[in-house]
């Protein structure tokens, strides 16, 4: 097998004498992509792979938070209250299939994402623009986005040119409520310096440089192609990692990193504390279910799959859940290494702590105290009544099933510690792993009674997708309801002045957490696993592989020369 897949990328014989001849990345990744579609997209790998593929309205780099520099655009200013927003796009931006990038695909793009039929995750960028002018377009490379109120300029820009663009001659016929099975996600019309050449489901995607490539000669891929191989198990992709079968492997363990940093051809990138996991409490019930249908509508759920939960709407029931956890043992079992260096920290929020400013610092976490659990529940009328171990209430085993995804090391320890911790105080645990795509489409559709997951967090502040509950977000997996953070959400996403913006943040992550609609568990340092002869590498906080065609190989290092 491995010789047959070093034969399909070529000899890396060709001598150095001829210039730099590129050379193949080769990324090994647990699970196939779901989806190429910015616009309905959801999993950091599927971005990942769009951002690579695409040029953004305008780019980013991070340092304690975003700054932007031209792309799609080369030029934008604020009107001098701050509630619109004018850019200018190049006029030589050219989609892969030669037709010319315009403001009507921005205004395209942002359409489909405010179309309730697309429930597109992106939602809340458009929020809080005006419906006929987000944007308006004033000619084929200039636009007007203008909002209701004032708000972060950060934020603004980022719901004005984070998301990446879908071609209007494209999609223009498109069944919006059928875009996620559309075939743009398996075979897009692109804007950056890349092209999808090749996607075999559940082995591999290839991507090469775009011939036709209308932006300048420095962003010109130095690399012949890069190779996303899908290795489902966590094992496999290690161990190809050290034989040098793959080049780049994400996720990589903390007791494997300190093994890999003496391996001489493996360079280690450490990202900060980009990812956060965490238990979703399914908080669907009886009294919400009819409201909740009206609101998210049959589009966004498969409701023959979903039943109000008796469980999880209660506040103190989810705390006392909480309290049984023992998050600390999770931090020191699997995120801190032999010599007591810790790779995560406990979370209390979704906000990462990179973010200056706007994690909540003063947030008390929940000490582990199975006892205090146990009151809890007795409380609330949970006992052994039959003497077999296992709580119960009105005839009824407090007993659910913990869905997480498979081929993930780390949640897997997780689970099984969260379930030993859980079986203490009485409570009965099941496990079921699901392949990954399969997975987050449960969350998404809230099929499920409690999910381990985690997500990649934003970069900026808006916590409307993830806890806001009045408009269509599907990445509230836990159907978390509480009218004060709303209103909170709303002034901060009306706030110009950062001061008063990050304090009312501040205080939207004190009323989640003490609701706890997840158990938040850890941020980690993802640890990047990438083979040293690549040059040039940016392994960062934004992206595991960031501009990737300045990404390069010395002539004399070439593995793969076609």
């Amino acid at each position: 097998m491995l010789f047959a897949f070093l034969a399909c990328l070529g000899s890396p014989t060709e001598s150095a004498s001829q210039g730099p001849v590129g050379d193949t990345l080769v990324i090994g990744q647990q699970s196939d992509l779901a989806s190429l579609n910015p616009i309905t997209a959801q999993a950091a790998a599927s971005h990942n792979l769009i951002d690579a593929l695409n040029v953004a309205t305008l780019k980013t780099s991070f340092d304690c938070g975003l700054k932007y520099e031209p792309g799609l655009a080369s030029a934008w200013s604020f009107s001098e209250d701050s509630t619109e927003l004018y850019m200018t796009l190049r006029p030589e931006a050219r989609w892969s299939d030669g037709v010319p990038v315009t403001a009507h695909d921005v205004a395209f793009s942002y359409g489909l994402v405010a179309n309730d039929l697309v429930a597109s995750p992106r939602r809340p960028y458009i929020e809080h623009m005006q419906p006929e002018a987000r944007p308006e377009v004033i000619d084929d490379h200039h636009l007007v986005f203008r909002f209701t109120k004032a708000y972060d300029r950060t934020v603004m820009l980022a719901h004005a040119s984070d998301l990446k663009l879908v071609p209007r001659h494209a999609l223009l016929d498109a069944d919006a409520s059928t875009l996620r099975g559309h075939e743009f996600s398996r075979d897009p019309v692109v804007t950056g310096p890349w092209r999808l050449v090749t996607w075999e489901p559940n082995q591999r995607l290839v991507i090469e440089p775009e011939p036709d490539w209308w932006g300048p000669a420095e962003d010109r891929p130095r690399l012949r192609r890069v190779i996303f191989k899908v290795l489902p198990e966590y094992a496999t992709r290690l161990m190809e990692l050290e034989n040098g079968s793959v080049d780049l492997v994400e996720g990589i363990q903390v007791e494997d990193a300190e093994r890999l940093a003496e391996h001489p051809d493996i360079t280690l990138h450490r990202r900060g504390p980009r990812s956060t996991d965490f238990l979703a409490w399914n908080a669907l019930d009886a009294a919400s279910y009819g409201e909740t249908l009206e609101r998210l509508g049959p589009d966004q759920m498969d409701w023959a799959q979903v039943a109000p939960h008796p469980i999880f709407h209660d506040k103190q029931v989810r705390r006392a859940m909480s309290l049984a956890i023992d998050v600390d043992k999770l931090v020191a079992d699997l995120l801190t290494d032999s010599t007591g260096e810790a790779y995560g920290q406990r979370a209390l929020s979704t906000v990462s702590p990179a973010i200056c400013g706007s994690h909540n610092d003063s947030i008390e976490p929940l000490p582990h105290d199975p006892a205090r659990a146990r009151q809890l529940l007795a409380e609330l009328g949970w006992g052994d009544s039959d003497g077999d171990g296992v709580l119960d209430k009105d005839g009824r085993p407090f007993a659910f099933t913990l869905l997480t995804n498979s081929g993930n090391p780390r949640r897997a320890k997780a689970a099984i510690i969260i379930q030993a911790n859980l079986a203490e105080i009485g409570v009965d645990v099941q496990i079921e792993k699901l392949e990954s795509n399969t997975f987050f489409s449960r969350l998404r559709k809230k099929d499920y009674e409690v999910a381990l997951s985690g997500w990649s967090a934003s970069t900026w502040v808006d916590m409307s997708s993830l806890w806001h509950s009045g408009h269509r977000y599907a990445q509230n997996y836990p159907n978390y309801s509480n009218p004060q953070v709303d209103e909170l959400i709303e002034q901060a996403l009306a706030t110009p002045d950062p001061a008063e913006t990050e304090r009312l943040w501040n205080e939207v992550q004190a009323l989640v957490y003490e609701d706890q609609p997840y158990t938040f568990l850890y941020w980690r340092d993802e640890i990047v696993g990438l083979s040293s002869r690549f040059e040039d590498a940016q392994v960062d906080f934004l992206y595991p592989f960031d501009r990737l065609e300045r990404w390069s190989v010395a002539p004399d290092k070439v593995k793969y020369t076609r």
